[in-house]
């Protein structure tokens, strides 16, 4: 026979299933609007039987709640993860390329091709006959020279700033993505503590997978969930593993940190006699950290400081450009220069006063130098001039053409004055299509603006393309895993409902019980 207050136990059963159950409700609304929160559900499964003598079957003993579940889906976690790791990516390559696109600022009227524009301008004047020897003419054209060589350095200048802006910008990151190291590696030990006799630390996961969540955004991770070899249990608790790059970030407890607080000298800057310190990205304890498996925030911004090939376009790679402008256009019009006479017809001399010209190849004077220094300093000892001194940071007129005298416009010492057939000839190199790959000085440098804008174009239609991807994927993991205020208040009800019904079901068995206790048996008395 069974207990007399089984029926009690079993409809007491149901009212603790339905509080929790409610709690649990209770829960879930409270923090729809937390941020990474995920819904929690009582599980819930019926209780073991109690048999009834004599093969009779089997009486139900009521429902018992089996644990607390955190709706999430491994699944959509990794594909959110890799989708926005994508979109952080594109965003800050597309948000480097526009700040260089600005720095360019073309087209305009103080862009670089205003001012080349004006270079000729200026030289084309001049080579009127009339105006040949007129000072004023001549001081146009070395203010002209100066605004030009200005406007390529300043260029340079910006795109340098903005290499300092960046390599702070990746130290910044990678302190961020250490202190994300140091709170999973906490909250993985704290969920371990709390999960050992069985129990869900559903709320601290939910911490840890949204500080998951924004490390993705910075870098790639790949998460692995472990268990102890020596524990063979089914339910043996799991331990979480972080990689980067091949390599664990976290390993349970213990964060294993990446350093950018050493500096090296950028061998780009280096070759241009650029004294640029870098931060190098790598490991805590030294070891190498291969840049390109990061993906994410930080690759991007990698990619913009060191980048100088055509498939990885960062700052280097626009300064290079910048480098092979200056360097080529001053080459090309030196050249010329130094065939020409100034209205003195002097001689270039050296330091020790032997000549570096003469009367029948040209004074040897030219217009453009590094840092502005003399046309003699130009000169190796060979007599050859040293273009490659010459890049986008120190191109400079000359300090010889503060002299307006000796800008060089006649072909010869006997043509003065009124000659400038050798202004005539720089200001043929304007429509010169064989100076520059991409054909005149003006080509070049469109071509170099068109290019960034499509590579900027390309970089915003990529982050927009992934904005929605990740949308739609954040769309998918809410509908798993958000909380819906409707079906939670829906389930308030039906839970509310199933209280009241397990609470009726105890009262009713009072009452019998009632009768039984209180009431039969009392006749004779």
């Amino acid at each position: 026979m069974r207990s007399t207050f089984l029926g009690f136990n079993t409809a007491t059963s149901g009212l603790f299933a339905s509080q929790r159950a409610l709690d649990t409700t209770g829960h879930n609304i409270a923090n729809v609007n937390t941020p990474g929160y995920s819904r929690q559900r009582v599980e819930q499964s019926n209780a073991d039987g109690w048999r009834i003598g004599g093969g009779r079957g089997v009486l139900g003993t009521g429902v018992q709640t089996t644990g607390i579940e955190q709706m999430r889906n491994e699944f959509l976690d990794f594909r959110y993860r890799f989708e926005v790791n994508n979109l952080a990516y594109w965003e800050a390559r597309r948000d480097g390329l526009s700040f260089i696109e600005a720095s360019f600022n073309e087209p305009s009227e103080t862009g670089m091709l205003s001012n080349v524009d004006n270079y000729f301008n200026s030289l084309q004047e001049l080579s009127k006959e009339q105006n040949a020897d007129e000072l004023t003419h001549r001081a146009l054209v070395y203010d002209q020279s100066e605004a030009m060589a200005n406007s390529i350095s300043h260029q340079y200048d910006q795109l340098e700033k903005m290499v300092v802006d960046v390599n702070d910008e990746i130290k910044t990151t990678v302190d961020t993505i250490n202190l994300y190291a140091e709170q999973i590696a906490s909250l993985n030990e704290q969920i371990f503590r709390y999960e050992v006799d069985g129990s869900s630390a559903n709320d601290l996961k939910d911490r840890r997978n949204l500080l998951i969540d924004e490390l993705s955004e910075l870098v790639k991770v790949d998460v692995k969930m472990v268990t102890d070899s020596r524990d063979t249990s089914p339910n043996a608790p799991q331990k979480m593993v972080l990689q980067i790059a091949g390599q664990p970030l976290v390993s349970h407890g213990k964060a294993y940190k990446l350093d950018a607080s050493e500096k090296e000298k950028s061998d780009f800057f280096d070759d241009m006699g650029v004294d640029m310190e870098i931060n190098k990205v790598q490991w805590a304890d030294g070891s190498y950290l291969n840049p390109n498996s990061l993906e994410g925030e930080l690759k991007a911004l990698i990619e913009l400081r060191d980048g100088n090939t055509a498939q990885k376009k960062g700052i280097p790679y626009y300064i290079s450009k910048l480098n092979e402008f200056a360097q080529t256009f001053a080459k090309e019009m030196n050249e010329v220069a130094k065939t020409g006479y100034g209205l003195k017809g002097e001689i270039l001399h050296d330091a020790d006063g032997n000549p570096l010209g003469d009367d029948t190849t040209g004074a040897g004077y030219l217009m453009f130098t590094a840092n502005g220094q003399s046309s003699a300093e130009m000169y190796d000892e060979n007599g050859n001039i040293m273009h490659t001194a010459i890049n986008a940071k120190n191109i400079g007129v000359s300090m010889d053409m503060q002299d307006l005298n000796k800008i060089p416009a006649a072909g010869s010492p006997d043509a003065l004055p009124g000659d400038a057939s050798v202004i005539m000839e720089m200001v043929e190199l304007r429509n010169k299509d064989s100076m520059f790959a991409e054909g005149r000085p003006e080509d070049f440098m469109r071509t170099l603006i068109a290019n960034l804008g499509v590579d900027q174009q390309q970089a915003m239609r990529n982050s927009e393309n992934q904005q929605v991807l990740t949308q739609q994927i954040h769309y998918q993991r809410m509908s798993y895993s958000g909380v819906s205020q409707d079906e939670e208040l829906a389930n308030m009800v039906k839970f509310q409902h199933a209280y009241n019904a397990s609470a009726r079901m105890i009262t009713t068995m009072d009452e019998m019980l009632d009768v039984v206790i209180n009431r039969v048996g009392l006749v004779g008395r």
